[in-house]
């Protein structure tokens, strides 16, 4: 080969190196595993060339590797995406994570930034997809395979790498989305659906399975009513090979399996003291995981402290998900490690090669993990030009300190790492990640800062009551609101609210104002305004001739015009006003609600309401619930918040009636009704 005589060359010069090219004729072993010590040659982010002896042009900048070890950066298959998370995965030498769905506009952007930080190609689901209730407010949710019709298109049109199944989805929306996803050229992966047991998962064709539950046995039992369901066998009673029928299944179909062994094995760690836990995990993430974190913690200790046998049969469940990854692998079944990230104990980086070393543990050859974390992921994953070392594959690789043949464990803190090219020593690998302490340190800081929220707009009229409050998610402050209720000259309540959330590395901050209108307890208007970066969004409705006319714009320009015949009784747009206004209804039971999407896009919902013996209002929402109750002067004294998976809660911290009587809710008795059926979007003119 004939090199250029000026260009931007790199060279590892003098390390042993681990190509991973070529598939090994059985099992994996220190032969097969190509390996020389060599040169290799990097240029514009891509191996140039590998070989013992190369003539290296001038000004090629050599980097001394004699003695160590070089190999394809690691793959993590599974993590839950967090762009504050780049460095410590970088440190760890992974160069590639694929994220499972969340919110969908944050990760394809960030998706499409991977060139401008020091941080691992990203792959991404955009989103989750599921059943009801929603498993996060970011969720996809199908009911039905029309559902599924009508909503894929968009996550093929932004081009998202797979498709990721939440396992309360349906069985005829699961199947179509499968189908769907097929004809599109994308896999689905996802745990086994209560709705879809694992053999028909397998028949239906999807292409990967997540977590060790999902191969347990099923059995079939009888309901009280004579109908028959499934249910798995618990991990206490089940052994080993029963496990037989689900493998060879799953070999069969060619489908692949992310175990998540650390996510089980983590449950039998010595529990930390919250100093220590600070120490090594918290202190190098948002302050919104430690509330999730400790509280994890916090129920580990109170079940280890009732149950006397926890940590013993912890140990036995582990034992046995390490004998079923064995005879995973000895069956052939194709398998991506992943970390599960960043779920509490679940560290970033580090934390998969603590799943790899639960792989070895299980009896695995290191050679063998070495392949599954590079190679074979890649190919599983659809990862070209990546996982080996190769002339024109990308320069994503690690420099190791000792050779991971002999110990998985000699992953851990690599001496130097490429990332497309870009070549990050120790150095500043370590720099990088004390950079990342001080910016949590000053943002941990910031959250105890009381946020400045002005007074909402409101219409003229007597003000009779103000308060603040704040919106916080395991234990950490989310949102403030200032809220005020107005009594009109004409006798309407406006509830007005203004909400403020503050940016952070992913969200670039709100500014919202939201006014609701009510006349004898009935919702005749309201007004909704969103500042980000600037630009303002802006909705209001008017109830006239029998139904809402909804109008949009954008920065006083008119965007468009719909319809809705259903009288809504209040607006979901995540203010505290929209509780208030529950709270005036005369009336319990199923009703309609607004709930505003992205971009203020409208869709009549369905909301429960009861009354709990206690008063306390109850209220399932199409995305989770919430529960309030109100002091004597009419003013929400406690709110939770259900949005899929997450908790938010209402600390109250100033209220006022300026010494008159406020405006109590309407006495209502406790009630009971049944579930909601579905929404429906209002119609465009």
């Amino acid at each position: 080969m004939t090199l250029p005589l000026l260009a931007d060359l790199t060279a590892l010069v003098g390390g042993t190196v681990l190509t991973m090219a070529g598939a090994p004729e059985g099992p994996a072993t220190p032969e097969t595993l190509t390996a020389t010590v060599a040169t290799v040659l990097i240029q514009d982010g891509l191996i140039l060339e590998i070989g013992p002896d190369l003539e290296l042009p001038p000004g090629t900048n050599e980097i001394d590797m004699t003695g160590r070890f070089v190999m394809p950066g690691l793959i993590d298959g599974f993590v839950q995406f967090d762009g504050d998370h780049d460095v410590l995965y970088t440190a760890a030498g992974i160069t590639t994570v694929r994220d499972m769905g969340g919110d969908r506009g944050r990760l394809l952007l960030q998706r499409s930034n991977r060139d401008r930080v020091p941080g691992p190609k990203l792959l991404t689901a955009g989103t989750v997809i599921g059943g009801q209730p929603a498993v996060s407010p970011e969720a996809a949710t199908f009911s039905t395979a029309v559902d599924a019709e009508r909503y894929l298109p968009i996550l093929f049109a932004e081009q998202v790498d797979f498709l990721s199944l939440y396992s309360n989805l349906g069985a005829e929306p699961w199947k179509r989305t499968i189908e769907l996803a097929h004809e599109n050229g994308l896999e689905v992966w996802g745990p086994v659906g209560r709705a879809l047991p694992f053999p028909e998962a397998v028949a239906a064709g999807q292409d990967g399975f997540l977590y060790m539950d999902s191969l347990l046995p099923i059995f079939e039992s009888e309901a009280e009513d004579g109908s028959l369901y499934t249910e798995q066998v618990g991990w206490e009673i089940v052994q080993v090979p029963a496990f037989k029928k689900h493998i060879s299944a799953l070999a069969e179909s060619g489908a692949a399996f992310t175990p998540m062994l650390r996510a089980t094995a983590q449950r039998t760690d010595p529990i930390l003291e919250p100093e220590a836990t600070v120490e090594r995990y918290l202190r190098y993430l948002a302050a919104h995981y430690a509330g999730w974190w400790m509280g994890e913690r916090d129920m580990r200790m109170r079940i280890a402290a009732e149950n006397e046998g926890f940590l013993a049969t912890g140990e036995r469940v582990v034992k046995k998900q390490l004998g079923v990854l064995k005879r995973l692998d000895e069956a052939g079944v194709p398998l991506v490690p992943g970390s599960g990230s960043p779920h509490p104990w679940l560290m970033p980086g580090v934390g998969l090669v603590e799943e790899l070393e639960l792989w070895q543990a299980a009896g695995l050859a290191p050679e063998r993990v070495l392949r599954a974390v590079t190679v074979e992921a890649a190919e599983e994953l659809g990862l070209s030009g990546r996982g080996v070392l190769a002339p024109g594959a990308v320069a994503d690789l690690i420099g190791l300190d000792a050779d991971p043949r002999l110990d998985i464990a000699n992953l851990r803190n690599p001496s130097l790492v490429v990332m497309r090219g870009e070549v990050l020593d120790r150095v500043l690998l370590d720099e990088l990640v004390t950079e990342l302490l001080n910016t949590m340190a000053e943002r941990h800081m910031a959250e105890v800062r009381p946020l400045e929220v002005a007074e909402p707009d409101h219409p003229a009229g007597q003000i009779v009551m103000q308060g603040f409050v704040e919106s916080r998610a395991n234990g950490i402050r989310v949102s403030a609101e200032r809220w005020s209720v107005v009594r009109e000259p004409d006798g309407t309540i406006a509830f007005c609210g203004r909400v403020i959330t503050p940016p952070d590395e992913t969200f670039i901050g709100s500014d919202l104002n939201v006014i609701q209108r009510v006349r004898d307890g009935r919702l005749t208007g309201f007004q909704v305004a969103l500042d980000q970066a600037g630009s303002e969004l802006m909705m209001t409705g008017l109830w006239v001739g029998e139904r809402f006319n909804l109008e949009r714009r954008l920065d006083s320009v008119f965007v468009d015009t719909k319809r809705a015949t259903e009288r809504f009784v209040t607006i979901d747009v995540g203010s505290v006003t929209s509780a208030m206004v529950l709270g005036h209804l005369q009336r319990t039971g199923s009703m309609p609600a607004l709930k505003l999407h992205e971009d203020f896009e409208p869709e009549v919902v369905t909301w429960q309401l009861e009354i709990a013996p206690s008063l306390v209002h109850l209220v399932r929402t199409s995305t989770g619930g919430m529960g309030f109750d109100f002091d004597e002067s009419g003013a929400v004294k406690n709110l939770k918040l259900q949005l899929g998976g997450q908790e938010l809660d209402l600390k109250r911290l100033e209220k006022t009636t300026f010494g008159g009587p406020g405006l109590p809710v309407p006495a209502k008795a406790p009630t009971l009704s049944p579930p909601p059926g579905a929404g429906t979007p209002p119609s465009g003119q």
